[in-house]
């Protein structure tokens, strides 16, 4: 067993490897339990013991009812915590009037790196009409855009916008959701060097990061545990404790989301 498994076994932070969490929320969710409300410091809390030194963030408010309250959420965190927070500015397409200005708000704050989409709360497809001044903007940068992907659809849909806007890096939250549209993802993501995915499996299977790792490398997984719907430990389990190697672990825990966010 690996120093970083042992850790894990034992319920110790993960304290020899930088940890970026891709893929986490802040705040309340109507339909999720949330103990305490899902603050920054609770976050931090968890964070602090299983090893995670930072994480990007969007506000459950973004995806839901006001993407202008939840983004002013996450400037707070990140100027509150500035050496653990990394913002997602979140852009609802139903507003296409305010899109461009939204992104200009939020990218002047130091802190914000990445686009953060939400096709299925916002009643939109992944490849809508509206979405298209976010992805050149995201192709303009270089700079990652974390989509909500949940279906064969919505995979299809990113494997046509990585060949239109090749600069930039498309992640696939939940690697395409259930197993066959992850069959999908993996492909899509071999075809394209501008396609990821992350490790917020809602149901993840035994085996998960052993497949992923064995059908794309492990420079093409991100980990994200979709923090504070469910507690981080088990997704850092998930990776100390797969039989890979501590290269791979590495490059999954923070060097590829560190060579996307330019950190």
């Amino acid at each position: 067993m690996t120093d970083m498994a042992e850790k894990a076994v034992n319920g110790f932070p993960i304290d020899n490897c930088t940890i970026i969490d891709s893929h986490d929320h802040l705040g309340r969710w109507f339909a999720f339990h949330v103990p305490g409300g899902g603050t920054i410091e609770q976050m931090i809390a968890r964070m602090d013991r299983t090893g995670i030194q930072k994480v990007c963030v969007t506000a459950h408010s973004s995806i839901g009812p006001d993407y202008v309250y939840g983004n002013n959420l996450v400037m707070e965190a990140i100027r509150r915590h500035p050496d653990r927070v990394i913002g997602y500015v979140t852009i609802n397409p139903n507003y296409p009037e305010d899109i461009r200005h939204e992104m200009d708000r939020c990218f002047a704050v130091k802190g914000f790196r990445g686009i953060k989409l939400h096709p299925y709360c916002h009643s939109q497809e992944v490849d809508y009409k509206n979405y298209a001044p976010v992805y050149e903007e995201a192709d303009r940068r270089g700079c990652p855009v974390l989509i909500h992907v949940w279906g064969e659809a919505n995979v299809r849909e990113v494997d046509g916008l990585a060949s239109k806007y090749p600069n930039a890096n498309f992640i696939m939250a939940h690697t395409g959701g259930d197993i066959k549209s992850m069959e999908l993802a993996l492909d899509v993501i071999n075809r394209h060097d501008n396609v990821y995915g992350d490790l917020a499996l809602s149901t993840p299977a035994e085996g998960n990061v052993e497949w992923f790792v064995q059908e794309v490398g492990s420079r093409k997984i991100l980990f994200g545990t979709d923090m504070p719907f469910y507690d981080p430990s088990h997704v850092v389990a998930r990776v100390a404790m797969a039989d890979i190697s501590d290269e791979d672990k590495r490059n999954i825990f923070g060097r590829n989301i560190s060579a996307l966010m330019k950190l």
